[in-house]
């Protein structure tokens, strides 16, 4: 019940998150207007509080404390709920003020990796986002490199005992590139795209940009490239 209740929360606050929505409009979009900053800050602490308190009900529950494989249950249900709500943070500020890019960014990819990570799974991930990236294409970074994350960790090292995830950041003048490297499975072909890589290239190409999907040697490299515009580098 506390990891659906989670969910609901966190796909509730998401569908009413400030700012434009890819593609067609959601749902929600018919039902709630857009939150105002005091209306946001209102669901942020209402989010916050039944996060805390799911929280005290999992550590609390004298069910998941008689053994040492239900005390191990609890502490990985409050570890993962603690990282989708860093996740939805990364994206959308839902439990605090969102912090600067480099370290939303930084945050996002470590967070997914332990929380789609199998349990015992060794998953090396390596960060090289030094370049900047211009204010106005921030977001359609973030939430790309959620998707592209998230597939190298739930498809590419599906079943791996190891493996590794590369995230580069690069910026020639003219292109700003995100690139997620993984040394797992591949595909078979034809290749289908799922729900993730989907929203990947709905969000790219609403800033005109464009999403692919190579393998090079042993690593499968999901770059999404976006025309630089003029604007003040974050």
């Amino acid at each position: 019940m506390t990891v659906r209740m989670t969910q609901a929360l966190l796909s509730l606050a998401s569908a009413l998150a400030p700012g434009p929505a890819p593609g067609p409009a959601p749902v929600a979009d018919g039902l709630f207007p857009r939150l105002t900053a005091t209306e946001f800050r209102q669901l942020r602490h209402q989010t916050k509080n039944a996060l805390q308190r799911i929280l005290f009900m999992i550590d609390a529950h004298p069910a998941l404390r008689q053994t040492e494989a239900s005390r191990a249950v609890a502490a990985d249900l409050h570890r993962r709920i603690l990282l989708t709500a860093e996740i939805s943070d990364a994206l959308f500020g839902l439990t605090h003020e969102p912090a600067p890019f480099a370290e939303r960014l930084a945050g996002l990819c470590e967070a997914m990796t332990a929380l789609l990570g199998a349990p015992g799974q060794d998953i090396r991930l390596r960060l090289r986002l030094a370049e900047p990236c211009p204010e106005p294409l921030q977001e359609a970074v973030l939430r790309v490199a959620h998707e592209l994350v998230g597939n190298a960790v739930k498809h590419g090292l599906y079943a791996r005992l190891a493996g590794e995830i590369e995230v580069r950041l690069e910026n020639d003048g003219s292109e700003l590139r995100l690139l997620v490297l993984d040394d797992g499975w591949g595909w078979t072909e034809p290749m289908v795209a799922g729900e993730g890589l989907s929203l990947a290239r709905v969000i790219a190409t609403r800033e005109a940009g464009r999403v692919t999907l190579d393998r090079k040697g042993n690593r499968t490299v999901a770059m999404l490239a976006l025309p630089l515009v003029d604007a003040p580098a974050g």
